[in-house]
Order: C-alpha cells, then sequence, then structure tokens
C-alpha cells in the first residue's frame, strides 16, 4: 500500500500534467478571490444587483469566527467574508461533498454571519440610531457553491428565503423577510443549454465546471475571466503551492473514506483516532479540524500529546 507521501506525490504529478488548477479546491477558491476586483465582479454576477445597487467595493472582513456555548467554543471559518460599499454583507463558501448536516451547516454559518453583521452594523451606527431601532439588521447573503447535487435545488441557481407556509405554490410569493438571503449554485446542474446563456454568471459557471479538465482558456471579452484563467495556469505556480493543494486533496480524500468507515461501524471516537493519525503524517491543525469537523482546540491538545512523546 502506497504511503502518505506516495499519494501526495502522485497526486502532484496528475496536477502537473494539467493545464489550469482546479477552481474548486479550498486553496484555488480563495487564491481565485483574492483579488478584491475579481470578487467583485463575481458577486455581481450571483446576486444580480439592480444598476443602482450595483457593488463597486468591498472590505475583507476576517475569515473566523467563535460560536460559543456553555460547553464548548466551535469555530465558524468563512472561504470569503466581505462587506459590500451597499451595506451587505456576504460569506461565499466552496463546497466540494454533500454531508447529512449540509442544511443544517449553511444555516449555522448564515446565522452566524448575521451576528458578526449586526456587531460592525451597530458600531457604525450612532447611540441615537441603535437606542430609536435597536433590532434593526444589515442584509446579509450566504452563497455556496456546491459540487454536487443539492436535493432541495430545481435549477443550477436557487435562492431561498423566509416564506409564509400560506404562500407554497403561490409563484408570485414575496419573502416575509428579505434581510437574510441565501443562494445556492449548484453546479452538478449546470449544462449546455445554461451555458448557451451567455451572461457574466454563466461564464463563472464554465469556469467552475470545466476550468480544471480544460486544455486552454474559452474565448472571452470580459478581462476578469480572462484574468483568472491567466492566474491560474499550473505551470505559473511553484512546487510547494502545487505540493499543498495536493497534500489537502490526499487528506480530504482518506479522511472521507475513514469517516464513512466509521459511521458504518458506528465508531464516534474514530475521528480522533483519524486526527491523530494525520497529525503524525504532518498534516496541520487546521486542516484536520476544519476536514474532521472538530474542535482546534481539542486537535491542538493531539498535536502537543504527539509533540511531548517524541521528547
Amino acid at each position: 500500500m502506497a504511503t502518505f507521501e506516495e499519494k501526495v506525490q502522485k497526486q502532484v504529478e496528475i496536477i502537473k500534467q494539467r493545464t489550469f488548477l482546479d477552481p474548486t479546491l479550498d486553496m484555488v477558491f480563495k487564491k481565485i478571490f483574492s483579488k478584491d476586483v475579481t470578487l467583485i465582479h463575481f458577486l455581481n454576477a450571483v446576486l444580480h444587483p439592480t444598476e443602482d445597487r450595483k457593488i463597486i467595493s468591498i472590505v475583507r472582513k476576517k475569515p473566523a469566527s467563535s460560536l460559543m456555548s456553555a460547553i464548548d467554543t466551535e469555530e465558524v471559518r468563512f472561504d470569503v467574508h466581505a462587506r459590500l460599499n451597499n451595506g451587505t454583507f456576504v460569506d461565499l463558501e466552496m463546497q466540494r461533498a454533500w454531508h447529512e448536516d449540509f442544511a443544517d451547516r449553511m444555516e449555522l454559518y448564515a446565522d452566524q454571519l448575521s451576528i458578526e453583521s449586526k456587531i460592525h452594523f451597530d458600531s457604525q451606527r450612532t447611540a441615537t440610531e441603535r437606542a430609536d431601532h435597536p433590532y434593526l439588521m444589515p442584509t446579509t447573503y450566504s452563497v455556496w457553491i456546491c459540487n454536487f447535487p443539492v436535493n432541495f435545488c430545481e435549477s443550477y441557481h436557487e435562492e431561498l428565503g423566509l416564506f409564509r407556509f400560506s404562500s407554497i405554490g403561490d409563484p408570485d410569493a414575496l419573502p416575509v423577510y428579505n434581510k437574510k438571503r441565501y443562494i445556492v449554485i449548484d453546479l452538478s446542474k449546470v449544462d449546455a443549454k445554461v451555458l448557451d446563456l451567455n451572461t457574466a454568471e454563466t461564464e463563472w459557471l464554465e469556469l467552475f465546471t470545466r476550468m480544471a479538465s480544460a486544455k486552454a482558456a474559452p474565448k472571452t471579452s470580459d478581462p476578469i475571466i480572462a484574468d483568472v484563467y491567466s492566474r491560474m495556469k499550473v505551470s505559473l505556480h511553484e512546487n510547494n503551492f502545487i505540493t499543498e493543494i495536493a497534500t489537502g486533496m490526499v487528506t480530504e480524500a482518506e479522511i472521507s473514506t475513514r469517516i464513512g468507515t466509521a459511521r458504518r461501524e458506528g465508531k464516534d471516537e474514530a475521528r480522533y483516532e483519524d486526527a491523530e493519525a494525520f497529525l503524525r503524517e504532518g498534516d496541520s491543525i487546521e486542516r484536520v479540524a476544519r476536514v474532521l469537523k472538530l474542535p482546534v482546540e481539542k486537535v491542538q491538545e493531539l498535536a502537543d500529546k504527539i509533540k511531548n512523546a517524541k521528547q
């Protein structure tokens, strides 16, 4: 059986045979949207704002947020978190695989986004404004790009909100609260017919569904899309970056396999066993905590235990 290092090296070789990096991978996704102009372009494409609400600037917000309870503290880490010039707050997430608590995760992230946004929103208001409208909330968008079939999506682009049950079946129904919005982009439902629409959004959809296997960049008159293809060429990136991508791919694949086995065998403690195994193989505390959905503090304790045992 191949060692972890051998699996990583094999994945590195596979990546180097491609023209472009896979935009659905965590590190690549974040690198794409590290440029403000790119994030602004994407959000204008998928949020469909009216002309007077077009996004022209953003302010990056901290990616990590602590969710505290009476018994534990869990870290919610946003992929891309920003405040827009129109006062809206956005969390942009890339999700590569379905899991049974996906809808709950969406709601948890949206709730935490609302709390973080409310705190910042109130910090920008006067004492009088806060006293007159203490519960006033800013608008938030939780945007999820999903590289798998989402069971509650009928189309490639679904916008969710708070509706009355009595409005079910009414095509003209409006949300009763329009400040907390969800957009789910289901890449599995993107086909040639969708791409033929030839909009800014569908150019992004083509990028997310075809770039990883493309031999050359598609013809486009959009300089932002062209820039992403140019920046994501495999040949432009150093070996260390590609190795880190490959390590993440192998780690997540093996962890997913172990989680599946553990669930079938009913071993909840297997996640901690897996965490220790991957830490011993040199994977980072943050990645193990994120993929195994364990508290960072617990994974840090395991890492300290391993380190002390070696001394």
